[in-house]
C-alpha cells in the first residue's frame, strides 16, 4: 500500500468515525433544546391560564383555542405532570405526536383540570431537517476529503514519488550519477541533498573497488604466467633430479590454483557488480546437454548412470557465458562427489533444474554451502568458491538456488523466484 493511500484511509476514517458519533449526539442534544422550548412555552401558558382563572370567574372565561382543554369541578383533580402522547389529529386525519401539560387550578369559582398540547411535528420536521443536513455535510465531507487527498498526492507527494523513480532507475556501476532537484518542500530537499551525497560518495567507492580488483587481478596474472613459463622451461632441462620434478610439480599446482582463485574472485566482482552485457533468452536443456557430452570421459571413468529427464524446456533471461558457469558448477560438483558406480540425476521441468547425485555421507550443512571458502570436508581440493559463484550468479538474474538432502541425494534445485 502506498503512503498516500495508507495516510488518506485512515484520516478518513477517523473523520468517519468522528462523525458517526456526532451525528446522533448532536441529533439527540437539538432534540432536547426543542423538547425544553416547548415545555418553556407550555410552562407560559399555564401561568397564564392560572391568572386568567384566579381573576375571571368562570362563566366570562372564553377558550378559542382547541389545544387548551378546561374542565370545571371535575371529580378528581389532575397531578401536574408534561408528558409526550401521540394523538387523533381530526384535520390531517393521522396520528401525531404531542406534548401534553396537565395541571389542577383552584379558585373562588371553584376547581379546573386544565391540560394544554402542543404538536410535535413541526419539532419533529425540524429534526428531519437537521439530520438531513447533517448528512449532507457528512457527506460533503468524505468527498471533499477524497479530492483534497487526491489533489495532494498529485501535486504535494509528486516530488517525493520523483525522486523514487530516480532511485529505482539509479545504478552505482552506470556512468550517469543521481542529481535529484530541489523544491519547494524543505523535508524533501534534504533528502534529495542527503541522496545526493550519498550516491556519489557510494559510486566514488564503487569505482575505486572495481579499479582495485581489475588492477590487483591484471597484476597477478602477469608473475603467475611468468613463474608457469619458467617451469615449464625448467621441465625441457636436461638434468633433473627426481627432488628436483617434486618441487617443480608442487609449484606449477600452486601456480594453477593460484590462477583459477584469482579467477573466480574476479569473475565473483564481476557478477557482484553487475558487469555483464550479453543479456539473452538461454536454453538451460542445451547446456545441460554440451556438458553431458564433454564430460562423457569423466562418467565413465566413475561408471556413472546418468539419468536424464527434459520433460520441458527451461528457457530464462541471463548472461550466456554465466549461464554456462552456473551449470558448469552444479554438474561438475555433482559428478566429482558421486560415488563409483551410482547415478546422477538431470531433471529439467519449465522453471526448475535439478541435479543430483548420490550420497555417501549425511547432508551437506546448508548454512555454510554457499559461503565464500567454505568446504564441506578437508579433502576437497576445489577453492571453495564454486558453489558461491553459481549462488550469486543465481540470484543476479532473479533465479532461486537451493539445496535439499532427499533419499540420499544431494540435490541441487534451480528456479525462478
Amino acid at each position: 500500500m502506498k503512503l498516500t493511500h495508507y495516510i488518506s484511509l485512515r484520516y478518513i476514517g477517523v473523520t468517519i468515525l468522528v462523525m458517526l458519533i456526532s451525528i446522533p449526539l448532536f441529533y439527540v442534544a437539538i432534540q432536547n433544546v426543542l423538547t425544553h422550548n416547548i415545555d418553556e412555552s407550555l410552562a407560559g401558558q399555564k401561568n397564564f391560564i392560572s391568572e386568567k382563572l384566579q381573576h375571571l370567574p368562570s362563566d366570562h372565561f372564553v377558550n378559542f383555542d382547541d389545544r387548551i382543554s378546561i374542565e370545571k369541578n371535575p371529580r378528581q383533580l389532575l397531578t401536574e405532570k408534561i408528558f409526550t402522547s401521540d394523538a387523533y389529529h381530526k384535520e390531517d386525519d393521522e396520528i401525531e405526536s404531542y406534548r401534553i401539560l396537565e395541571f389542577p387550578v383552584k379558585t373562588t369559582d371553584g376547581t379546573f383540570n386544565v391540560r394544554i398540547r402542543q404538536s410535535l411535528v413541526e419539532s419533529e420536521d425540524l429534526m428531519k431537517s437537521i439530520l438531513y443536513l447533517l448528512i449532507s455535510v457528512f457527506v460533503a465531507l468524505t468527498a471533499t476529503l477524497l479530492l483534497i487527498n487526491i489533489q495532494v498526492k498529485k501535486r504535494v507527494w509528486k516530488p517525493f514519488y520523483h525522486t523514487l523513480d530516480q532511485l529505482k532507475k539509479f545504478r552505482v556501476d552506470h556512468a550517469e550519477g543521481l542529481h535529484l532537484a530541489r523544491g519547494k518542500i524543505n523535508e524533501l530537499n534534504d533528502l534529495n541533498d542527503s541522496l545526493n551525497e550519498l550516491a556519489a560518495t557510494n559510486k566514488k567507492v564503487f569505482q575505486s573497488q572495481k579499479e582495485f580488483t581489475e588492477n590487483a587481478s591484471h597484476e597477478l596474472q602477469t608473475p603467475l604466467a611468468i613463474i608457469q613459463n619458467n617451469i615449464e622451461l625448467f621441465w625441457q632441462t636436461d638434468f633433473i633430479t627426481e627432488q628436483q620434478a617434486e618441487i617443480l610439480n608442487d609449484i606449477s599446482t600452486a601456480t594453477t590454483r593460484m590462477r583459477k582463485l584469482n579467477q573466480a574472485l574476479l569473475l565473483l566482482s564481476k557478477i557482484e557488480n553487475k558487469q555483464f552485457t550479453n543479456i539473452q533468452p538461454v536454453n538451460f536443456n542445451l547446456i545441460v546437454d554440451t556438458y553431458i557430452k564433454n564430460y562423457q570421459e569423466q562418467i565413465k571413468f566413475k561408471n556413472l548412470s546418468l539419468k536424464k529427464d527434459f520433460s520441458e524446456v527451461f528457457i530464462v533471461e541471463i548472461d550466456f557465458g554465466l549461464a554456462e558457469i552456473l551449470v558448469g558448477n552444479l554438474f561438475f560438483n555433482a559428478l566429482k562427489y558421486a560415488p563409483q558406480e551410482s547415478e546422477v540425476e538431470v531433471i529439467i521441468h519449465k522453471n526448475e533444474l535439478k541435479i543430483a547425485n548420490h550420497a555417501e555421507g549425511s547432508a551437506l550443512d546448508q548454512h555454510q554451502l554457499f559461503k565464500r571458502f567454505q568446504r564441506q570436508n578437508t579433502h576437497e581440493k576445489g577453492n571453495g568458491l564454486g558453489l558461491e559463484i553459481a549462488k550469486e550468479i543465481a540470484a543476479a538474474f532473479h533465479l532461486d538456488l537451493k539445496y535439499q538432502f532427499e533419499n540420499h541425494q544431494h540435490q541441487f534445485i534451480l528456479n525462478r523466484q
